[in-house]
Parts: C-alpha cells; structure tokens; sequence
C-alpha cells in the first residue's frame, strides 16, 4: 500500500464518519455540547430580561465551543459545525413560518 492510500484512509477515519466509529471522540462531542447547552441556559437566567436573554444564551453556548475549538480540542468542532448547522435551520424555519 503506498503513502497516498495511507494518507487517504487516515484521513477518512479522522473526518466526520470517523466520529461515529471512535466511542471516545463521540461521547467527547456529546459532552461538549451538554456542557455548552448548559453554560447557555446558566447566561441566560443570568442576563437582564430587557437585554435579549436568549441570543445572549446562544452566543455564550457557541462562543464556549468555539474558543474550545480554538484550543485544540478536536470533537468540539464538530460540534460547531452542527451548533452553526442548527442555527441555520431553526432561523430558516422561523423566517418560513413567520416566527419574526
């Protein structure tokens, strides 16, 4: 097997499916997120009602897994990608459903 082959499997084990075959990096992910979910929650209970608690709570739950990711730490952005990922979609849903 030649060094491309090689490269090319790890890269593949490494990537998003990756994720789904290594116990430890999945349960990492879920962690990540719980954690961050309830950082989110703590910010806005915290913040002051006349201050938009809610996007203050979802940029404080982002903003912790992105300077996660920003350090190093490999699941959590995964986790990113799927924060950012539902953002889009609810905020698509809202826009279509008249949620503004």
């Amino acid at each position: 097997m030649d060094t491309a082959a090689i490269v090319s499997v790890i890269g593949l084990q490494a990537g998003f499916w990756g994720l789904f075959s290594d116990p430890k990096q999945l349960g990492e992910a879920t962690l990540i997120a719980i954690g961050a979910i309830i950082f989110g929650m703590i910010v806005h209970r915290l913040w002051p009602k006349t201050a938009n608690p809610v996007l203050f709570g979802c940029l404080a739950a982002i903003g912790l897994v992105a300077v996660m990711a920003y350090l190093g730490v490999g699941s959590a952005g995964l986790v990113l990608w799927l924060m950012i990922g539902a953002a889009v979609v609810f905020g698509g849903l809202a826009i279509a459903l008249g949620g503004f």
